[in-house]
């Protein structure tokens, strides 16, 4: 394994998935340097952990961790869809079908600013070298492999690390596909998001304590989510078409406030609730890239691709897609597999499972109605709880959610041919409720 360079991995990036992988690189005795640009702690948006990420966490040895800090935990997903013919309110919970070989039925509310500054200094445990407070890039080539990063360690010092392989884990920052000009902005997405941490939310109902959850607002292509955290904190956000905030001429407390009006139940629950940070606003958020990996180079997290929070995929990319990457570098170093065939494996298997967590969302996004209908029968209902439990990389998953794909494409293409099915995008919504109105 020892070569000439200094380090064999040298990944850009110390959220979950620099994170991750530098555990995990470090743990199995390479030599692993993670540099990340902010010193942690620092904010991020993506508080709701997919139970799909807990076999990561205990192949790293965090899942200790994550119990003695405290962190909510997560039994399920509820929905709110005041504006649905086929069911208003929507509980599924990961102990009605457990995954195989799942030792807890649930998983994790987590403050990311606490979670990502912990799984850092976890990857520093287990035997990387990180480096906070230092920007990386650019990313250094020799023809078309990259051979190492330039680091800025403190303003006017740079060095240059060169190393066998380098990952991306910049998240939407993006570092490779931005320098190779491989990044794309999403040709369907267009979302805007305003959220913040509050106090005075009224807790969830008994029975429904620490549930994600979701609640479809009274306007196409919007909703809001509600996140129990610690000490009486409940992040709450919410997401629509970006045209709909410009078009408001509102400020964004005003605009927040119109939004979450257009659901009662959220609307009675944050009737007493207070405002105990700044607005986070993200917008542009949804790109994809040309590929995931080059010679010398891999992209992980939300560095390959990012689509929309809805579905609490970020952290569940990042993790799996960490895991993933870690397994070909091992491959190619100590297993002696042809580098190109590796990482053509990884691109394939992480790129289809992003793949089918992208359809999914732009299924929600075409019907969120369509989501209900078949999470409330009993036909559908298990395929609907382990596909959003998460993991869409491995056979098994991805085939299911393929399947529930088509079905759901079949059933948007017969409802949305018939003008007086009420389950069609608006049916239910006046037309004074329409998106003409927002802003009014």
């Amino acid at each position: 394994m020892a070569d000439a360079n200094e380090f064999d991995v040298v990944v850009v990036g110390g959220g979950p998935a620099g994170a991750t992988i530098g555990a995990l690189l470090g743990m199995n005795g390479y030599r692993a340097l993670v540099v990340e640009k902010d010193v942690h702690p620092r904010d991020h948006v993506g508080e709701s952990i997919t139970p799909s990420t807990n076999p990561i966490f205990a192949r790293i040895g965090f899942l200790e961790k994550m119990e003695d800090a405290g962190f909510v935990h997560k039994p399920g997903a509820c929905w709110t869809a005041p504006r649905s013919p086929v069911g208003k309110f929507v509980s599924l919970r990961l102990g009605e079908f457990p995954p195989p070989g799942a030792t807890q039925f649930y998983t994790y509310n987590v403050e990311r600013d606490h979670f990502d500054a912990l799984l850092l200094r976890h990857a520093l445990e287990k035997g990387a070298k990180v480096l906070q407070g230092a920007k990386a890039g650019p990313v250094l080539f020799e023809g078309d492999r990259a051979v190492g990063v330039r680091v800025e360690v403190t303003e006017g010092w740079e060095h240059d690390v060169p190393a066998r392989f380098v990952v991306d884990a910049t998240g939407r920052r993006a570092l490779i596909p931005t320098q190779l000009r491989m990044k794309k902005k999403d040709p369907v997405f267009n979302q805007f998001c305003i959220y913040s941490w509050f106090e005075g939310v009224e807790p969830n109902p008994p029975g429904y304590e620490g549930m994600l959850f979701l609640h479809f607002l009274d306007l196409e292509r919007c909703w809001a989510w509600a996140i129990p955290l610690r000490n009486g904190i409940t992040s709450v956000g919410v997401v629509t078409d970006k045209q709909d905030f410009q078009r408001s001429g509102r400020s964004h407390e005003e605009f927040f406030n119109s939004l979450i009006s257009l659901n009662r139940t959220l609307k009675w629950t944050m009737r007493s609730a207070r405002r105990v940070r700044p607005w986070w606003i993200e917008a542009d958020y949804s790109y994809e890239t040309d590929r995931m990996v080059g010679p010398g180079w891999l992209l992980i997290g939300d560095a390959l691709r990012f689509v929309d929070p809805v579905f609490s995929t970020g952290v569940d990319v990042a993790m799996f897609s960490a895991n993933y990457a870690f397994e070909a570098i091992d491959a190619v170093i100590r297993g002696g597999q042809d580098e190109a065939t590796a990482l053509a494996d990884y691109q394939r298997r992480v790129g289809e499972g992003v793949q089918a967590w992208y359809d999914l969302i732009a299924l929600f996004y075409k019907l969120r109605n369509l989501f209900t209908a078949y999470a409330v029968r009993k036909r559908f209902r298990e395929q609907v709880v382990r596909i959003l439990q998460g993991n869409l990389y491995v056979p098994e998953s991805l085939q299911r959610a393929r399947e529930m794909i088509a079905l759901m494409e079949e059933s948007f293409r017969k409802i949305t041919s018939d003008p007086e099915n009420l389950l069609a995008p608006g049916a239910l919504i006046p037309d004074h409720e329409r998106r003409v109105g927002v802003g009014a």
